[in-house]
């Protein structure tokens, strides 16, 4: 999963450095703080970045020698990183997404929890699903991720209450009945 910092250290014989979520070869590509939450984008050449500097609404940047080219973004990434981090967070994530799409940077929002559970993708893969537990009534659980084609997944019980399936468990496992109420006068069960 480090192909690129590892080649990076195989060639320049050197210890890379931490770049959090940036690229190690590409700058800017990372997350940035929105005014609404985090984005992830990804300016993959000179070009790209050209257009994206217009975006941001700082076309000098790219003639600027210090960020006219990756090469020279990598070394000064933190600067350039700066810079760009400070005019993201004064619009939406779907302001800039927006912007960027047209501009044909591509972009997308880091979602939470609750906004990856409620999206479009998950809805239509019923990755959250309601079922009723006798104890508590209805609760919502994690669907499967998983689909086969010919072995349908799926949940049929709600989750069961502590110790609910020890006596099973313990049956399968070998253990008399004698053995386990053993365990249960010593309050191991």
């Amino acid at each position: 999963m480090l192909a690129n910092v590892a080649a990076n250290h195989l060639i320049s014989e050197k210890e890379p450095g931490r770049y959090g979520n940036g690229h190690p070869n590409i700058v800017p590509y990372r997350t940035y703080a929105a005014a609404d939450g985090d984005l992830a984008v990804a300016v993959g050449n000179d070009g790209q970045f050209t257009a994206f500097a217009a975006v941001l609404d700082s076309p000098g940047w790219s003639s600027d020698p210090r960020f006219a080219r990756n090469r020279d973004r990598v070394v000064n990434r933190d600067e350039i990183d700066g810079l760009v981090a400070a005019k993201i967070a004064t619009k939406t994530r779907a302001e800039w997404i927006e912007l960027l799409d047209a501009a044909g940077i591509p972009s997308g929002p880091i979602n939470l929890v609750s906004e990856a559970l409620s999206s479009p993708q998950a809805i239509a893969r019923d990755m959250v699903i309601e079922m009723n537990h006798p104890a508590v009534g209805p609760i919502r659980l994690l669907g499967l991720p998983l689909r086969f084609s010919e072995t349908p997944a799926g949940l049929r019980l709600p989750p069961p209450g502590l110790g609910a399936d020890t006596v099973s468990v313990l049956s399968e496992l070998g253990l008399s009945s004698g053995e386990i109420d053993s365990l249960r006068d010593r309050g191991i069960t």
